[in-house]
Order: C-alpha cells, then sequence, then structure tokens
C-alpha cells in the first residue's frame, strides 16, 4: 500500500530507502554543555528503527554566539564531535541515513545562552527578545561563512551522510535572505541575488571543503508570511541560485513558526510546488503532512520528492513501518495540538520533547512495554483517553482488561475537544486507542456504569477509575433559569442555538471554543471571565490563532469580570470594585472549569486496588491524564 513512499532516491550520490524525511526539530535532549545525551540518541535512534529513510538532527549551532537556547545542540568545535559520532552510528545501525543541520541564530539569540553579542543581517532586533543586534560589516561575512564550512567538516568526520543548511524560519541566514529584514547596501544586500549570496558561499565552500560527493541541502521558505517578508518567487528564485551554487536538495518550509492545527494538512504544498516547477534537484516538502494518502498524492503529483514529517514524526516514531505494512489503523495521527513537542515543559515529565497522545515519545528504552510477570484481571472506568490508553497498554502486557463505559461511544470530554473548527482531528486519537484495545483483546462493556457491586462481581485485581469530569456549575443567583446552558450541552449539540445574542461565562479554552461553535450559528457572542487574559493555559500558538479566528467572527471578549447574578435577559458583574450590569442577552451558557467525576464514595476509594487517573483523580487536561495511564499501566 502507498508503493511511491517506499520507492528509493537520491540526494546528490546518497541513495535513500525511501521518500519519508524527519526534518529538524528541536528535541531538547541535548546538555548544559550542548552535546546530545544518551536519551537523544534513543530518540534518534527509535525513528531510524521505525523506518525514516533520511533524519536531519535538530538544529547544531556552528557559532557560539548564535546559540539560540541555552542547551542547544552544537558543532562549533571539535569536542562535539564524539557525541555526534555516538549519534551517526545509532543511526546507521538502525537502518536509516542522517544529515547535521547547521544553524547559526543571529539575531534570534536565546536569552541566558551565551554573553556574546548577538549578530544580524542588519541591526534590527527581534520582537521575540529585544536583543540588541550588531549588524556584520562586510568584511566580517567570510568568518561566518568559515564557520559552517568548519561545521561541516566536523560533520563528514562525525559520520554524517550529508548537511542541512538552515536558511528559514527568521535565523541568521533567513535574515540575509529575506526582504523584510535584511536592509544591507553592500553586495549580501538589496537585490534577491545579493540577498542569497551568503548561503551560495556556504553551499560551494563546503563542496570545496568536503568534496562534490558530499550531500548538500538548504532549508528555507516558501513564503515568510508577513508583510514585506519573502515571497514564494523571491524564494523560488533563491532555490534557482541554490542549485547553480551546487546544493544537492531545497527543504521548502513556510513562515517563520510551527503551525497548529489552524492550518489544513498539506497547507504549505502550494509552496513546494511552485519551487518543484524551477529548480531540477530533489525539493524536500513539509507541513502538515499527516496522512499517507496525501504525501502518496503530492509525491505522485509531482509536488515534490521527499515528504519531511516533523511532528508526526514526534507522534509516532514507527509511522514509516506502519504504513509499509498496512497497519494504518495503529497509525497515532498528528493533531497539531502543540501540547507536548513545541512546549515540552510539563509536570514531571521533565524537560524535552514528547507528544501528547504518546507519552511513550522521548520516553524511549526508559518506558518500554514488558510482559507483565503476574496477569491480572483489571477493570477499567471510562473510554476516555486516559481510560483507553491504560487499557491497552495493560492488554498488550497481557492483563485480562475490561473496560466499562457509561455512554454509547469511546472519548468522554476528548470528543467534545473535536467538535470545534479545524480540531476534528483529535477523533482520530480515540479510533487510534480503539483499534489497541482490539488488538490486545481489551473488552469494552458501553451503556454500562461501573457500580461497587459490579466490579466485586467481576473479582478484579485492579480497578483504575478514569470516569473523567463533569462540568462545574457555581452557585451564581439566577443559573437554574431555562435560557441558561451548559457548554458540554451546546458541544454535543444537544441544544441548538441560532441568530441569537449569546453570552459565555468562561474564557478557558473550552468556553473560546464553545464561543467559537456558537458563532458559527449566526450568534452574536460575548465572552466574560475574571481572568485578565483568556485562556491562558493555552499553548501559545494554537492560543494566538483562536484568539484570531475569535475576532473574525466578531465575538467580544469581556475580562477581569467577576459575575454576580443571571438575569432573565442579562447578566451582573463586578470589575474593580464596581457593579455593572451587562446585556441584552437571549441564552447563557456556562463553561466555568470541571469537576471529578468519581462513581465511589470516599470510603470506597480507600481500596488499595483502586487507582485515579486523569480527571477522576483531578480536573486538568487530556495531556495529564494520558501520561498518568501510561505511567500507571506500566506499573501494574
Amino acid at each position: 500500500m502507498y508503493e511511491t513512499l517506499f520507492q528509493p532516491g537520491r540526494i546528490g550520490t546518497l541513495e535513500l530507502k525511501n521518500r519519508l524525511v524527519m526534518p529538524a526539530m528541536n528535541s531538547h535532549y541535548a546538555d548544559e554543555e550542548h552535546h546530545f545525551t544518551e536519551q537523544a540518541l534513543n530518540y534518534y535512534g527509535e525513528r531510524a528503527l521505525g523506518g525514516f529513510g533520511l533524519l536531519i538532527t535538530e538544529f547544531l549551532c556552528v557559532s557560539e554566539e548564535g546559540l539560540a537556547y541555552p542547551m542547544q545542540a552544537a558543532i562549533y568545535d571539535d569536542r562535539f564531535i564524539p557525541s555526534l559520532s555516538r549519534l551517526t552510528e545509532r543511526i546507521h545501525q538502525n537502518g536509516g541515513k542522517i544529515f547535521a543541520q547547521l544553524h547559526h541564530g543571529g539575531r534570534m539569540q536565546g536569552k541566558g545562552s551565551t554573553s556574546l553579542p548577538a549578530v544580524g543581517a542588519s541591526a534590527i532586533p527581534d520582537a521575540s527578545n529585544m536583543i540588541p543586534v550588531h549588524q556584520l560589516g562586510t568584511e566580517e561575512i567570510p568568518g561566518v561563512v568559515q564557520k559552517f564550512l568548519d561545521a561541516a567538516l566536523r560533520a563528514q568526520k562525525s559520520g554524517f551522510d550529508g548537511v542541512e543548511i538552515h536558511g528559514a524560519h527568521g535565523y541568521l541566514l533567513a535574515q540575509f535572505l529575506s526582504a523584510g529584514v535584511n536592509k544591507r547596501t553592500d553586495c549580501y544586500g538589496g537585490s534577491i541575488t545579493n540577498r542569497a549570496r551568503i548561503v551560495c558561499e556556504i553551499i560551494r565552500g563546503i563542496k570545496a571543503a568536503c568534496g562534490q560527493d558530499f550531500p548538500v541541502s538548504v532549508r528555507t521558505s516558501g513564503d515568510e508570511g508577513y508583510k514585506g517578508g519573502n515571497t514564494i518567487e523571491a524564494a523560488a528564485a533563491q532555490c534557482r541560485l541554490f542549485e547553480e551554487a551546487g546544493a544537492d536538495a531545497v527543504h521548502v518550509s513556510h513562515g517563520i513558526a510551527i503551525h497548529s492545527y489552524f492550518s489544513e494538512s498539506g497547507f504549505n504544498l502550494k509552496y513546494v510546488r511552485r519551487v518543484k516547477e524551477v529548480v531540477s534537484i530533489p525539493v524536500i516538502g513539509v507541513g502538515r503532512l499527516n496522512d499517507p494518502a496525501l504525501i502518496a498524492s503530492a509525491l505522485e503529483s509531482g509536488d515534490l520528492d521527499f515528504a519531511a514529517l516533523g511532528r508526526e514524526s514526534v507522534c509516532d516514531p514507527h509511522l514509516p513501518e506502519k504504513i509499509r505494512e498496512g497497519r494504518l489503523d495503529e497509525i497515532l495521527t498528528c493533531t497539531g495540538c502543540m501540547q507536548r513537542c513545541l512546549y515540552p515543559a510539563s509536570f514531571e515529565e521533565g524537560f524535552g520533547i514528547s507528544c501528547m497522545i504518546n507519552p511513550f515519545s522521548g520516553k524511549e528504552k526508559v518506558w518500554e512495554i514488558q510482559e507483565a510477570k503476574q496477569k491480572k484481571r483489571i477493570a477499567v472506568v471510562g473510554a476516555g483517553p486516559a481510560g483507553l490508553q491504560a487499557a491497552w497498554i495493560l492488554g498488550k502486557r497481557g492483563h485480562d482488561v475490561t473496560v466499562y463505559e457509561k455512554e454509547n461511544m469511546a472519548g468522554g470530554q476528548y470528543r467534545l475537544a473535536a467538535v470545534p473548527p479545524m480540531k476534528q482531528e483529535l477523533s482520530k486519537t480515540i479510533v487510534t486507542y480503539l483499534a489497541f484495545c482490539r488488538k490486545y483483546h481489551v473488552r469494552i462493556c458501553y451503556h454500562t456504569r461501573a457500580d461497587r457491586s459490579l466490579l466485586d462481581q467481576g473479582k478484579f485485581d485492579e480497578i483504575i477509575l478514569a470516569s473523567g469530569a463533569s462540568p462545574l456549575v457555581p452557585n451564581i443567583p439566577g443559573i437554574e433559569q431555562d435560557h441558561v446552558y451548559l457548554a458540554n450541552d451546546i458541544l454535543r449539540f444537544r441544544t441548538l442555538l441560532q441568530n441569537q445574542s449569546i453570552v459565555v461565562l468562561g474564557a478557558g479554552l473550552v468556553g473560546l471554543e464553545t464561543a467559537q461553535v456558537l458563532a458559527g450559528f449566526g450568534n452574536q457572542v460575548t465572552v466574560v471571565d475574571l481572568l485578565k487574559q483568556p485562556a491562558p493555559q493555552a499553548p501559545a500558538r494554537p492560543r494566538e490563532n483562536l484568539l484570531s479566528h475569535l475576532k473574525e467572527l466578531h465575538v467580544t471578549l469581556l475580562m477581569g469580570r467577576k459575575i454576580t447574578c443571571i438575569h432573565e435577559d442579562g447578566i451582573s458583574c463586578e470589575k474593580d470594585g464596581a457593579v455593572e450590569r451587562l446585556g441584552t442577552f437571549n441564552s447563557v451558557v456556562v463553561a466555568l472549569g470541571s469537576r471529578p467525576e468519581r462513581v465511589f464514595d470516599e470510603e470506597t476509594l480507600k481500596d488499595p486496588r483502586i487507582h485515579l487517573i486523569g480527571d477522576a483523580l483531578e480536573a486538568a487536561d487530556a495531556k495529564k491524564g494520558i501520561y498518568e495511564a501510561t505511567k500507571l499501566a506500566l506499573s501494574l
């Protein structure tokens, strides 16, 4: 199935076994001295085992002043060669090929990364850090070029199969390439050719230093996505120049930031296609390529030569092998949530890349599913993501597992999270967990409320409560009125409100997404909350996208207001000590949080056989629940 994905391909003289690439993504698995850790080797090695034909490292800094993070992996000194050599050895042992991505942060120097001054194409600070920038003089640029050449030589000595020059996403070389940032008047600024000059010099220099047979790829943005930045036509012209300079491939990205679920699958293909039209070297395309059929179509239509699967490789390191073997129902599909890949610091997990729906990612050789020494009868109460995750892992370990679900389908609250626009892919997670449950002989009993009597009859050795959460209904005067609804009722479509004026109480993620759904049905929506900022716990990028979409839908956000009363036609709030009346509203929707739903009383919960996970333990989010479920299932 999808044979096109597994046809051999070439980048320069390097033959690759298939068309699937793991692109650069910061793993955060380097140490304070900028060496790759053993966990980094395990992380990359698992993707090679999973069948990716080419892996590209996260960005390796070629010069100390160019560090973008305090613990960024580096290649600016020979002392890094031993750890880099261990990485390439691991990849080759596992059947893969690997490129080193060469990087200089330029003005996007990370705070606390180095005491050296930041440099850039122009003396324009980056808005993300506002660090003063020294504009590189014309006479200084050959020194920067040499640092890339020295790094390429170290990569070659370390056993890398090639290198990728990072010329995208706002870093130093992108600052030269971009019309929006490069304000130079010398031979490195102005025209498209001049702006591409430094990259072309690096390409030619690497070929001279490492040999013409040593593959060189260039990553660039097909469109920078902001006013004044590089357009696709400028990027395509620069890619032609890269080819003329000796590049063996171009890797076409988009913008200067990672895209969330608000960007549709394959959103970048139109830019990749345009570059493919003007160059004769292989083109690597990237950008939410999270469907095998989409990848196959892009390859067959000639839009690209190789498909780079970034967060897809984080989510499912064995994606290529699953496609090749036809195990499509077992693929963990990246939903673009950004919960654990882009923002890796998370509760007890520590710091490092992982995935919300696959906590094993980043725990390679740390968490392993092993057969249980003592097989047990285990009940799982609740078929939400936490319950299903625990169930299939326990089943794989050889336990006899039964899941009890009170509703007629699996998913729980997570199913509601898939209702808002652009989030439908979340439902695929539940479908995959159910496939794992079938594979490992987990029984699921729907329409079944698990009480103490039922569980006692089952003579279970362990009982996992993953019963989820129910909406919190605060004691606000007037909340019992008929025109007051719960957000869950809206998201379950139990209540359909159209062409009304509606106030949503609560500006957390559920409240904002409920407002989004309501606005889609022609309602004029206002959101009110005591919070100073809406959805403060949501990942930054999806949050920005959501707020932008709410603005397009003309949703009004009123923050810093305590709701004191619900009236027949409006609400009363308190702001800065003063009471104000808001209205007129036809309906009120409550989205003020959740509370754990526990099917047993406190005395019963003292039973040592009972374990609480997910929202049943503490109303939080799916990320925490799935992690807890995984950890518990590995321990029983």
